[in-house]
């Protein structure tokens, strides 16, 4: 598990010290595969970068190609020798190309990133890097790798105060489900072993859901007047851009529909999720981040 801190800067609002910071997710785009629906994501870039305070965290499957059998299968090839070198070449340069066009796509977000976590889709280079790790360094982003707790710290703007913060769980997710609901139920049980974060974000399910938990936090005061705090805790999986169904797919040059489609898997709304997060203060002075999720 990685654990990262970072500083998030905002603007100074007319009535707080802070403006909202907008966290966004960015997974499941499966760029390269005929099912991506690139205009889409495009449009979810662009109307990121409009914003202002935005930062985004990776949540893996940036790229198709390849799935963890896709990998396994071709690793076997060339250590039993049935794959030449030229072939293991091609595929490098296949994957090379949609990883340069994506990040092409991603670049206005340079500088913006939280961290990335790494998918089940990548592809492994013979250098040793990895999609993942290569998008990481264009993006100057940390690596998340499996599973990471994000803390966001907020720049002090009142020397006065302590600086507010909230901590971000994000994991690729694993397991299915056909049900909306699936990703909310394994994040509500990770909420347990992490009383403290205030964010749980899973990717993987490619279903855009998210909710609020509600935790109350007992504070008992030297002066007797005891306080039942409320806190949200946002719980969401990110979404995606990967079309499930679409009228007249082929395969092959004959009709078959897409893996979703052939798995009789449920349809999923494509994109991803906003959270929004707004610094404040408490009538005692103490520092809490308000939070937020839109779909």
């Amino acid at each position: 598990m990685e654990l990262v801190s970072t500083e998030v800067s905002t603007l100074k609002s007319r009535t707080l010290p802070w403006e909202e910071v907008i966290i966004m997710p960015i997974g499941d785009v499966q760029f390269g595969s005929a099912e991506c629906d690139v205009d889409r994501f495009k449009r979810h870039i662009a109307w990121a970068v409009e914003q202002k305070n935005v930062y985004f965290i990776g949540m893996g499957d940036y790229v198709d190609f390849g799935s963890p059998s896709n990998r396994r299968k071709l690793r076997s090839m060339v250590v039993e020798g049935q794959l030449y070198d030229t072939a293991a070449n091609v595929l490098d340069e296949g994957a090379e190309a949609h990883l340069e066009q994506l990040t092409e796509i991603l670049a206005p977000t340079k500088g913006r990133w939280l961290g990335l976590l790494e998918g089940h889709h990548l592809w492994e280079f013979q250098d040793g890097t990895t999609s993942d790790t290569r998008l990481c360094q264009s993006l100057k982003a940390p690596f998340l790798g499996t599973c990471a707790i994000v803390q966001v710290r907020f720049k002090e703007q009142s020397r006065s105060h302590q600086k507010p913060s909230f901590e971000i769980w994000a994991h690729h997710g694993r397991g299915s489900g056909m049900m909306q609901g699936a990703p909310l139920n394994k994040l509500e049980g990770m909420m347990k072993a992490f009383p403290t974060v205030s964010v749980f974000l899973m990717a993987h399910h490619h279903k855009k859901v998210g909710g609020k938990v509600q935790q109350l936090i007992p504070r008992f005061m030297p002066s007797g007047q005891h306080k039942l705090e409320h806190r949200n805790v946002i719980i969401a999986g990110t979404g995606g851009f990967l079309k499930g169904y679409m009228a007249g797919s082929t395969r092959s040059n004959r009709a078959m529909g897409a893996y979703p489609e052939r798995g009789m898997m449920m349809p999923v709304a494509l994109g991803g999720i906003v959270v929004y997060a707004r610094p404040a203060y408490t009538h005692d002075g103490r520092a809490h981040v308000d939070l937020d999720v839109s779909l």
